[in-house]
C-alpha cells in the first residue's frame, strides 16, 4: 500500500466530527452509534441530522447537511432510504466531507436493480475521490485511537485496544467474533465492516491493518474476495512481515456459497480453489468463530516454534489419552522424552510415577513445583513446544493456585520454546483477565486450542519456507 493510500485511509478511521444523517429515534442506529461513542470515551463528536426532530439520543440535531458547522466535520454516516442515498452523499460532497459510512441496505444484495443503484454510486464516490464504507454495512470501532463510528448493538464485553484486526464482511457474525475476542480478553487494534464493498474493500482494509504497526494479526469473516491478485499481494506482505492472516472463508458448501452471494453480493468463489490459494500465501482459514478466536490468541502470546513436536503435562491419565488424541487429529507430533529427560523427571516426581508425554505428573506430583517440571522438559531435544499443568484461579483471594502459577509462570515467560498453559479448572472472566496479565495463552477448550497450535505449527513452517527463499520461486506451502 502506498503512503498516500495508507494516510487516507488513516484520517477516515479516525474522524474528529461526525454527521449522521437520517438521524432518528425511531430505529436503533444512531442510539448504537452515540451509545458506543460514550462508552468507549470516544473523542469525536456526533451531529445528528433529522429535519423532524430538535434532539435524537439526547444530542442536538440539525435540521439539514447545509447547517452542519463548517470545519468541524469531516465524516459522515449515511442511514436514509436507499433511493435517497446519491442525493445525500452529493450535498456532502458540496461540503467538503468526502469520508462516508453507507448503512442503508438495498443495494447490490437485492439484486438487478440494488446493483445498478449501487454502481452509480460507485461510479460518483470514484469520481470525485469519495471514501465510502458499504452500503450495508456497520461501521468500525478504531480502539488504537478511541475512535467509534460503529450502528451495531452487539458487540461486548471490555473495549480494550490491542494487536488484533479484525475485517468483518458481515457485520453481525463479526460482532460476535469482536466479543469473543474481548470476552478471551484480547485487546483489537482496528475492528471493520466492510458490507457491500461498493468503494472501499476487505482487501484495503487487511492492506491498511498489514502496514498498521499497532496490529500484528489479522482476523477475518470472509464470504469473497473482490480481487485475487490484490489479496495475493497483501498476503505476501504480510508474510514477509510475519504477521499472520487468519480466516473464517464461508461458502464451502453450496447453500454456503448461496447465503454468502445473497447477503453481501460478493463472489463466493471455488472452494478448493480457496483451500489452495491460502496455503500457498500462508493464510490460516479456520473453521468456526472459536476456532479463530483461539488461533488469534495463540499468535498473539506464542513465538513461534522451531517445530512441530508438542510436550503435554497434566496429572491425569485421562487426559493424556483425550489430548494424545486430540493432537492425533490435528497432526500434532507428541514424541517420546528424551532418556535424559526421563531420569531427570523420575528425581522430582512421586516413585509410582511414570515418565512419557502425554506426561501425568499424578495428583501428588504437581505439588512437588511445576516451574522445575517445566524447566526439565524445555531441556528436551525432542520438544519444540510445551503446554504445561495450569490451575486457572477464581479470585484474588485463590491463595493457592496463584502460588501455584506464580511458580511456573516465570519459567514459561523466560522459555526459547513457546509454552502455553493447560488449565485444569473452570476458566472464569477473573481467570481469563488474570492469564491475560501474565502474558500467558491458556487452553480453555482443548479442540479449538490444539487446532490453534496445530496453525500455529503449520505457521511456523510456513515462515521456515520463507527464510529459504521459496516463497519467492515458487510460493511457500502452509500445508498439512
Amino acid at each position: 500500500m502506498e503512503q498516500a493510500a495508507y494516510e487516507r485511509l488513516r484520517r477516515f478511521f479516525s474522524p474528529r466530527g461526525v454527521a449522521v444523517v437520517g438521524a432518528s429515534a425511531k430505529n436503533q442506529w444512531f442510539g448504537n452509534l452515540a451509545g458506543y461513542g460514550r462508552r468507549y470515551g470516544a473523542t469525536g463528536q456526533f451531529f445528528p441530522v433529522n429535519p423532524r426532530a430538535a434532539e435524537v439520543a439526547g444530542i442536538r440535531a440539525l435540521p439539514s447537511i447545509e447547517h452542519l458547522p463548517e470545519g468541524d466535520v469531516d465524516f459522515a454516516v449515511v442511514m436514509v432510504k436507499s433511493d435517497a442515498v446519491l442525493a445525500s452523499v452529493e450535498k456532502l460532497l458540496h461540503k467538503g466531507i468526502r469520508n462516508i459510512l453507507l448503512i442503508s441496505s438495498g443495494f447490490a444484495e437485492t439484486g438487478a436493480e440494488g446493483e445498478v443503484k449501487q454502481e452509480r454510486l460507485k461510479r460518483f464516490c470514484r469520481e470525485n475521490d469519495i471514501l465510502l464504507m458499504g452500503p450495508n454495512c456497520l461501521g468500525f470501532m478504531n480502539f488504537s485511537d478511541r475512535v467509534n463510528v460503529f450502528a451495531g448493538g452487539s458487540v461486548e464485553g471490555e473495549l480494550r485496544p490491542g494487536s488484533i484486526g479484525l475485517v468483518g464482511q458481515s457485520g453481525a457474525s463479526s460482532e460476535i467474533i469482536a466479543s469473543k475476542l474481548m470476552k478471551k480478553s484480547l485487546g483489537i487494534s482496528l475492528y471493520t465492516t466492510t458490507g457491500n464493498e461498493a468503494v472501499i474493500t476487505s482487501e484495503d482494509c487487511m492492506d491498511y491493518l498489514v502496514h498498521d504497526s499497532r496490529t500484528r494479526v489479522i482476523t477475518g469473516f470472509m464470504e469473497g474476495f473482490r480481487n485475487i491478485g490484490r489479496m495475493k499481494e497483501i498476503a505476501r506482505e504480510a508474510a514477509l512481515r510475519q504477521i499472520p492472516i487468519i480466516l473464517l472463508k464461508v461458502g464451502r458448501s453450496e447453500r454456503g456459497m448461496h447465503a454468502a452471494r445473497s447477503h453481501t453480493g460478493a463472489l463466493a468463489g471455488n472452494d478448493a480453489v480457496t483451500d489452495a490459494f491460502f496455503r500457498q500465501y500462508g493464510i490460516v482459514r479456520v473453521e468456526s468463530i472459536e476456532e479463530l478466536v483461539e488461533t488469534a490468541s495463540v499468535f498473539t502470546h506464542c513465538p513461534l516454534p522451531r517445530g512441530g513436536r508438542l510436550g503435554i503435562c497434566t496429572l491425569s491419565g485421562g487426559l493424556c489419552g483425550l489430548y494424545a488424541d486430540l493432537c492425533s487429529r490435528c497432526g500434532i507430533e507428541v514424541p517420546r522424552l528424551s532418556e535424559r529427560t526421563v531420569t531427570a523427571l523420575k528425581t522430582v516426581l512421586p516413585d509410582f510415577a511414570q515418565p512419557d508425554n502425554p506426561l501425568d505428573v499424578t495428583g501428588s506430583g504437581f505439588l512437588q513445583g511445576m516451574g522445575e517440571i517445566l524447566k526439565i522438559l524445555l531441556d528436551d531435544e525432542n520438544l519444540d513446544m510445551i503446554a504445561t499443568l495450569s490451575f486457572a484461579p477464581a479470585g484474588d483471594g485463590d491463595t493457592l493456585m496463584h502460588r501455584f502459577n506464580e511458580g511456573l509462570f516465570p519459567v514459561a515467560r523466560s522459555a526459547d520454546k513457546p509454552v502455553v498453559a493447560l488449565s485444569f479448572r473452570e476458566v472464569t472472566d477473573y481467570a481469563r483477565r488474570y492469564y491475560e496479565k501474565n502474558g500467558i495463552y491458556f487452553i480453555e477448550h482443548p479442540q479449538d486450542s490444539f487446532k490453534a497450535l496445530s496453525h500455529l505449527i503449520h505457521y511456523a513452517k510456513f515462515q521456515r519456507g520463507l527464510a529459504d527463499g521459496r516463497f519467492e520461486q515458487t510460493g511457500a506451502s502452509y500445508a498439512r
